[in-house]
């Protein structure tokens, strides 16, 4: 029978395994890492910039439901007295959007645009979750710089601030795969919604600003109208949870994009594709330039 290991080699493991977690926490999170830095100083050069001829400063923040909704080549065109600039991130919750949110508090926009997608809460067991694929992506990385094997290379992370120069990417897919994966992600969606938590630490900082004068809009992105009607039990709860935990005022303010009778709108039943985006883009501009004008 063989014997169990000396209690030494299982503290030896054990300080091991800390070692190698505290690197990865290091790594993902030191202020110099990508994206993470890379977006908090590009608010901080945006909110640090004297206003132009006493333009409205409008900031979003938000996920790349905003993103492909805002890209950056149509927006700004119609936009007379107002400087534009949106931060998003892919997925829900504020994840590497929130060293932003210390920078919007030393020096707050105008405006302060808020995709409800982002107050949605971290899901249970993230850290760890993220923890563990940097771990693997590491070692992928390291074995296939040692081997040379593609089938080991790593997926490429996100580019940060690619959203500040490119539109959002429709993946092209046959018809009959597109709608299998939607509905996935419709499920996915309702699971999602169906956390009946708002982010707590994100309501307060809102609150905060609101009272110093900051306009908040809270803005929901529809998704494709069968999409929405799939997750419109669970979503319609928790946005009224939102509403509870925050609710409108004179400094808080709700907005529902419009519901487009137009077909195929969107390229995976979430994102707005390059037409359902020149369809929001005049909505978007008539509301931007009524909360300049106070309205």
């Amino acid at each position: 029978m063989a014997s169990a290991p000396p209690l030494r080699i299982w503290l030896y493991s054990a300080v091991l395994m800390a070692s190698v977690l505290a690197l990865l926490a290091l790594l993902r999170w030191a202020p110099w890492r990508a994206p993470d830095y890379a977006i908090a100083n590009h608010t901080r050069q945006f909110l640090a910039a004297p206003p132009s001829g006493g333009k409205v400063r409008v900031l979003g923040l938000g996920s790349s439901l905003l993103w492909a909704a805002t890209p950056p080549a149509l927006v700004p065109i119609a936009l007379p007295g107002i400087d534009w600039m949106r931060m998003t991130k892919p997925g829900p919750g504020i994840g590497y959007l929130e060293p932003s949110l210390d920078i919007i508090d030393r020096n707050p926009p105008d405006i302060l645009v808020i995709d409800e997608n982002i107050l949605l809460p971290d899901q249970d067991n993230v850290i760890m979750d993220q923890l563990r694929q940097d771990f693997i992506l590491e070692s992928k990385g390291l074995a296939f710089r040692l081997a040379g094997d593609v089938r080991l290379a790593p997926p490429q992370a996100y580019a940060a601030l690619v959203d500040q120069r490119e539109a959002f990417a429709c993946a092209t897919v046959p018809a009959d795969i597109r709608r299998r994966e939607t509905l996935k992600n419709a499920a996915n969606i309702q699971l999602v919604f169906n956390n009946p938590a708002v982010n707590p630490q994100l309501i307060r900082r809102l609150q905060r600003l609101a009272q110093r004068g900051v306009r908040i809009v809270l803005l929901e992105l529809r998704r494709a109208e069968w999409v929405e009607q799939i997750i419109a039990p669970e979503k319609q709860r928790w946005l009224s949870r939102l509403r509870q935990a925050l609710p409108p005022g004179p400094n808080i303010h709700y907005l529902t994009s419009p519901h487009y009778a137009q077909q195929d709108l969107h390229c995976d039943g979430s994102h707005m594709n390059a037409a359902g985006a020149r369809l929001f883009a005049p909505w978007w501009a008539t509301q931007l330039q009524q909360l300049r004008d106070g309205r």
